[in-house]
């Protein structure tokens, strides 16, 4: 904003006020980075469940600033602009890197800021410690992926707390023309307003000026939906749908890609959201979305898995019950490797034969079926046999995919 005059009114604790009349206000047109859907000068937000592709969006979107590209549906050229990450999750070398390159950005305009040094020691950004850091970058994008890791001590459920972070942020963005693009998560909250669902406190969807949600399509768990919350200075409401696509880089690196589909989608957060009288949902089922959406993009270490089920609220129990009724069968990669997390391969029965295993023999007259507790021990001496540096009662478990409390009833028993 630019104004002729400032008036400055003293009052009585010596600070003063600056008003602004507003016939002094000379007209300024929105600024667009993708227009009709995110402005620079402005904040903007991306919200969603983890897994679902918020990163891969803001990926595709910085790619097509960096090169000038077309914006997907609208079909409009993108300004050529420079692009900076503060990314808390994802590595540079192994992810932020190579999506890039599959999506066909310029990486000679797009900067990470790693860390912040002081006297020589590095340490995560802190918008409460380092805003002002910021006046040095020269960008027209700026993604804060997710924005809850850079609030410093900040209680992200606090109104006032947030909006003494974003309210500077929001200022700096207007004074350098960036557009700031933060990414947030979902909580779990049913049968309420799509609005209500951004996690933590609502001064951050207050803040945006255009804020959209992730979200998978009901019908076809492998497209993707880019909706709009809110809108407050753009005309266009509509959506788009996404998939995320494997992609093998020219030096035979695998990473992944978003292919944007043509046309836009016309859908409702809040119908796609709010429960209906018959759909009675349980935990389980929750849970069971939450692992079929999260895999669909192939397997995850439990390690990270169980972060994300847990900033989600799921409790680990209720994520292995899904995983049981999933199907889903862990694996650990190699002695010192992670456990691994996929969801299996569809299997297709053809007739009742194929229903059930072939090599079941018959009883001799002094074979008898084992006891459970029998039949485990078995499993755990047959399978320490294949692993002769030991295994804890967790990895156990998870291979024979039986409680961990029956584990240790039995091994105690036999150990």
């Amino acid at each position: 904003m630019t104004a002729t005059a400032i008036k400055q009114v003293a009052v009585y604790d010596e600070s003063k006020l600056d008003l602004v009349r507003v016939s002094d206000v000379t007209l300024e047109s929105i600024n667009w980075l993708w227009p009709g859907r995110i402005a620079k000068g402005k904040i903007s937000l991306i919200a969603g469940h983890p897994g679902l592709g918020k990163s891969q969006v803001t990926i595709s979107i910085a790619a097509t600033v960096s090169t000038g590209g077309l914006w997907p549906v609208d079909n409009v050229p993108a300004e050529v602009g420079n692009v900076v990450f503060l990314s808390a999750e994802d590595d540079i070398a192994d992810t932020l890197k190579p999506r890039l390159l599959a999506s066909g950005a310029d990486t000679e305009r797009i900067e990470v800021i790693e860390s912040v040094r002081d006297r020589n020691r590095p340490r995560l950004f802190s918008f409460t410690a380092d805003l002002d850091k910021l006046e040095q970058l020269k960008a027209d994008l700026l993604v804060i992926d997710p924005i809850t890791a850079y609030l410093g001590d900040v209680d992200s459920h606090n109104n006032a707390d947030i909006r003494s972070v974003l309210a500077p942020l929001a200022e700096l963005a207007r004074r350098q023309k960036i557009a700031v693009l933060c990414v947030s998560h979902l909580n779990k909250s049913q049968n309420v307003e799509a609005v209500c669902r951004v996690s933590g406190s609502m001064a951050f969807v207050a803040a945006a000026r255009a804020a959209y949600v992730v979200s998978p399509d009901k019908e076809d768990k492998s497209r993707r939906l880019l909706l709009p919350l809110k809108n407050n200075i753009g005309r266009d409401n509509s959506g788009l749908a996404f998939r995320i696509e494997p992609w093998m880089l020219e030096t035979g690196f695998e990473t992944s890609v978003i292919e944007w589909e043509a046309d836009p989608v016309e859908s409702s957060l809040d119908d796609h959201f709010t429960q209906t009288s018959s759909e009675k949902r349980t935990a389980l089922d929750d849970a069971k979305d939450f692992l079929e959406v999260v895999l669909s993009n192939g397997p995850i270490p439990f390690k990270e898995l169980e972060q994300e089920a847990q900033e989600q609220g799921f409790a680990l129990t209720t994520i292995r019950r899904a995983k049981s009724e999933l199907g889903i069968k862990p694996e650990k990669q190699g002695q010192k490797g992670p456990w691994i997390w996929k969801l299996p391969s569809p299997k297709v029965i053809k007739n009742a034969e194929d229903a059930h295993p072939d090599n079941v023999s018959t009883f001799r007259p002094n074979e008898h079926l084992p006891n459970k507790k029998e039949s485990l021990t078995q499993q755990i001496d047959q399978l320490l046999f294949r692993h002769p540096k030991g295994l804890s009662d967790e990895d156990i478990s998870e291979i024979l995919q039986v409680p961990l409390s029956e584990v240790k009833n039995v091994w105690g028993c036999h150990g």
